[in-house]
């Protein structure tokens, strides 16, 4: 009997082991190796740096302990003589604005509100024929003075009306006018006029 063997199966041939223990073995050792020595060299690098910490860390506790015993001589110190005559200043320089704003705010110096209503009612009560040359207000708006020119004399009674009729002329009353003449050499005279308070 004859028997043959086929020695091209699979089970037959040479098998190629491609990771082998002695292999897994030696790239573990060249790994542990690598990494043991870049551990050596990053310890090295930062060495200097933890020395610098340990030593930043002592700076800063002995900087903590100076400050609270600067805390503790601050509490046990009497005010600083500048610090109280800056007080002392200020509280007068406030007491003084104080005093400034309750005498602008009775009215004793006249008008608070500004003069702008006396030039809108002077604008507003305008006569054709009348114009302003000069406007004088004083004591606030207590004392009124307004001189000008006209064309006619009859014109400044009527501007005078005008004003009167005026809310921010209310409690003025102008109880002197003046007119004179002035001659041209050519065309119509003029006259001029003064009316005011007192």
């Amino acid at each position: 009997m004859m028997q043959q063997v086929n020695l091209y199966q699979p089970m037959f041939r040479k098998q190629k082991v491609i990771f082998s223990a002695v292999t897994m073995l030696q790239v573990g050792l060249f790994f542990l190796l690598v990494f043991s020595g870049l551990y050596a060299y990053q310890n090295m690098q930062i060495k200097p740096y933890k020395k610098r910490l340990v030593n930043i860390e002592m700076e800063l506790s002995q900087l903590g302990s100076q400050v609270t015993a600067f805390e503790s001589s601050l509490k046990n110190k009497d005010k600083s003589k500048l610090l109280e005559n800056e007080i002392a200043k200020l509280s007068s320089e406030l007491e003084q604005r104080e005093k400034i704003s309750s005498i602008l705010s009775s009215r004793e110096f006249g008008n608070s509100s500004g003069f702008s209503s006396y030039l809108e009612s002077f604008a507003r009560g305008h006569v054709e024929g009348t114009w302003l040359t000069d406007v004088n207000i004083h004591q606030g708006g207590a004392s009124l003075g307004l001189k000008g020119k006209t064309l006619s004399s009859e014109l400044v009674p009527v501007y005078i009306q005008k004003l009167a009729q005026e809310e921010s002329l209310h409690g003025s009353s102008f109880n002197m006018m003046e007119l004179a003449r002035i001659e041209k050499e050519e065309g119509e005279p003029e006259i001029s006029f003064l009316i005011s308070t007192n």
